[in-house]
């Protein structure tokens, strides 16, 4: 791979292709532009703002995208394991096929945002307001959902283990039998 070390300035109508992007960016954005097996994984990306891109297979583990807006960008077979997204708005966001392991999406506004085919263990989706949420096909272990409403959330297809949120939230989730069972343990009752 190359190295990019300063990316200068606004990233609009570009490709960006086996590149490892290293350092700070207090500031810029990445607009209809396609990234393919970029490492982002030794930057710190909190003044990036990106729309009207697709990512694919980059590296984006344990990076600092907080406090940003992502409007109309799919990430697709991306590592994004340990990203914080904490207080970050996102509209028209796809996740495929990625794996979100112990991300961070406390406080932030999901507009028309799925996820499919994801791993979402240990994810925390703490105080999240959201319209049009999907989840489908994806594993679920130990995520958070504190203060945060499922209702009318279906996650009857996917693997979803110890969730973690309060009674009240939990009203109006959409689950299968199995998903039932287990979660009738957070009310404490007991199946014979």
């Amino acid at each position: 791979m190359e190295k990019l070390y300063k990316i200068d300035g606004d990233i609009d109508d570009k490709e960006l292709n086996e590149l490892v992007i290293e350092g700070y960016y207090d500031y810029f954005e990445i607009s209809n532009s396609l990234i393919k097996k970029c490492d982002f994984s030794k930057s710190n990306l909190q003044g990036v703002d990106i729309e009207n891109t697709t990512i694919i297979s980059s590296n984006f583990s344990n990076v600092d995208l907080s406090s940003r807006s992502y409007k109309k960008v799919t990430f697709k077979e991306c590592n994004l394991v340990g990203v914080d997204f904490n207080t970050s708005f996102l509209e028209s966001v796809v996740f495929d096929n990625c794996n979100l392991t112990y991300s961070n999406f406390t406080g932030c506004n999901l507009k028309e945002v799925k996820f499919i085919n994801s791993k979402l263990d240990s994810a925390s989706f703490n105080e999240v307001k959201w319209k049009r949420l999907e989840f489908d096909d994806c594993v679920m272990d130990s995520s958070e959902f504190f203060h945060t409403k499922l209702k009318d959330i279906d996650v009857s297809n996917c693997r979803v283990k110890d969730l973690r949120c309060t009674l009240d939230g939990l009203r109006g989730l959409v689950v299968n039998y199995e998903q039932a069972l287990e979660l009738s343990l957070l009310l404490g009752i007991k199946i014979k």
